[in-house]
């Protein structure tokens, strides 16, 4: 009669965190790994005809972290009390700390690309053709002598702000591993190599981003012959650095599978989720084939790289998979049963996913637009 009874109640806990959350560390990734490219690639290169390239990887990027906390508000159940974390700090929450790297790394980018544009944007405002109102607006006092002239006078100021910029883009790609991994509860994320994972994710996808964005840039924009032979090096670089940036990240991922065959029971049902479970498409077709061996295979050979067709689809591709990576690990990191012997359900949220492809669609908008607007190109040539 006074037996102890124990009763047993299998919980479903479902995807908390769904596709909204995935586009948000998928974009952040994307815009400090485009970042840090960017600029990596001006300290290797050093010539003036790269700029153009650099405004790419410094305003984009910019733009991408103004917009990606949406995901986040989105997401909220009362969007409204997103603010909480500016005034209401919890230094045990990692990810309340997100709320002041993304606000350090807007600043530190905005700054940068403005004293990239500065040079060009002064010129243009004294020829009063145009858009010459607004560059004066932006530019504030209009300064004597040519872009070369201006820069050299805003050049450690310039340098400055890029080399604060790239810190911060290193510290945001270090923080989205470090928060990730900070998840006890959950066996695909609570592990170190997810530093590694957003690293050589944000670099693979940045030096994409770089090509298909400035490839984008030539096509609707004015650049002349010149400049687009000139900036055609450089691309067939990014390119080559891509095809290192990839197999980098193969390596990565096999490490990370790797750590998971030796943590136990919920390890292996984590490897066996992304082989050969529930998301074994997604991994295989979308992430290995199409975001790994395709572009891997597209710029391998020197003739793919130097091919304007080809580097636009590796970059693409590699983008592509990227996010299905993201999705394969966050998402699928949620479909391990906690309480329960049955895969977790994704359920269906066609208003999120709806949001989030406007939010890219305005992405991608304000990209097209800017190219029209502000003054990526050298304009040495109009200084006559």
């Amino acid at each position: 009669m006074n037996e102890v009874i124990q009763h047993i109640h299998w919980i479903n806990h479902g995807v908390a965190l769904g596709y909204l959350i995935a586009c948000y560390l998928f974009f952040f990734s994307l815009a400090e790994g485009t970042h840090i490219v960017s600029h990596l690639s001006w300290l290797y290169y050093r010539q003036d005809n790269y700029r153009p390239l650099e405004k790419v990887g410094s305003f984009l990027p910019f733009i991408i972290l103004c917009l990606v906390s949406l995901f986040l508000v989105a997401d909220l159940g009362h969007p409204e009390r997103a603010m909480t974390m500016a005034y209401h700090w919890n230094w045990t929450a990692p990810v309340a700390y997100g709320f002041y790297v993304v606000l350090l790394c807007i600043i530190s980018y905005a700054f940068h690309a403005y004293y990239l544009f500065l040079p060009e944007m002064i010129v243009k405002a004294r020829t009063g053709k145009g858009l010459a109102g607004l560059y004066r607006l932006l530019a504030g006092k209009l300064e004597t002598g040519n872009t070369d002239d201006i820069r050299g006078r805003h050049h450690a100021k310039e340098r400055f702000w890029a080399n604060a910029s790239v810190t911060m883009s290193i510290v945001g790609l270090i923080y989205l591993g470090f928060m990730l991994s900070s998840f006890k509860g959950r066996v695909a994320w609570n592990s170190a190599v997810m530093i590694f994972i957003f690293i050589s994710q944000g670099l693979s996808t940045g030096a994409a981003f770089l090509i298909l964005f400035s490839q984008i840039k030539n096509i609707i924009g004015s650049p002349s012959a010149t400049d687009v032979a000139e900036q055609e090096t450089y691309l067939s670089g990014l390119a080559r650095f891509l095809k290192y940036a990839l197999l980098v990240q193969a390596i990565v991922w096999g490490v990370y599978l790797l750590q998971l065959h030796f943590v136990g029971q919920g390890g292996k049902a984590i490897i066996y989720l992304l082989l050969s479970g529930p998301r074994s498409s997604q991994f295989w077709m979308l992430q290995i084939a199409v975001g790994l061996v395709i572009p891997f295979v597209l710029t391998f050979a020197k003739a793919g790289r130097s091919s304007g067709g080809i580097r636009f689809i590796a970059a693409a591709a590699a983008i592509l998979g990227a996010f299905f990576g993201i999705v394969n690990l966050f998402i699928g990191g949620q479909m391990l049963p906690m309480t329960s012997h049955q895969w977790e359900k994704v359920p269906p949220d066609p208003e999120k996913i709806t949001f989030a492809v406007i939010i890219t669609a305005l992405i991608l908008v304000i990209f097209l637009v800017s190219y029209k607007i502000l003054p990526y190109e050298n304009i040495q040539s109009e200084e006559v």
